[in-house]
């Protein structure tokens, strides 16, 4: 059965990327608490349009406590204008063409 997308949700699509984003940079922030705690020395940055970098051990906790809404955040935007972007588009060229087969 062929598919075609033609138009993207995009407070749905972005919502739900952003989401998984967040959800990944949970884990990853749990992995940098417990490294901090242990004294693993590490770098700590967020680096979108403004770049975010600490040093101290206080900074880096805070930093791994905002990393998960910092990257909601930012895959919210750039989600939402990908799907904007897309739907212009598609509504020239027809959007992306899949096929599926029933089971």
């Amino acid at each position: 059965m062929k598919s075609e997308i033609v138009e993207l949700n995009v407070t749905q699509t972005s919502k739900t990327l952003a989401l998984l984003a967040a959800v990944i940079s949970i884990l990853i922030s749990i992995i940098g608490i417990v490294s901090l705690a242990v004294g693993v020395e590490t770098k700590v940055a967020f680096e979108f349009i403004v770049s975010i970098t600490v040093t101290s051990s206080d900074g880096k906790f805070f930093l791994f406590l905002f990393l998960p809404v910092l990257n909601f955040a930012a895959t919210y935007m750039l989600v939402a204008v990908f799907c904007i972007v897309y739907n212009l588009v598609a509504k020239h060229t027809g959007g992306i063409t899949f096929y599926t087969k029933p089971q």
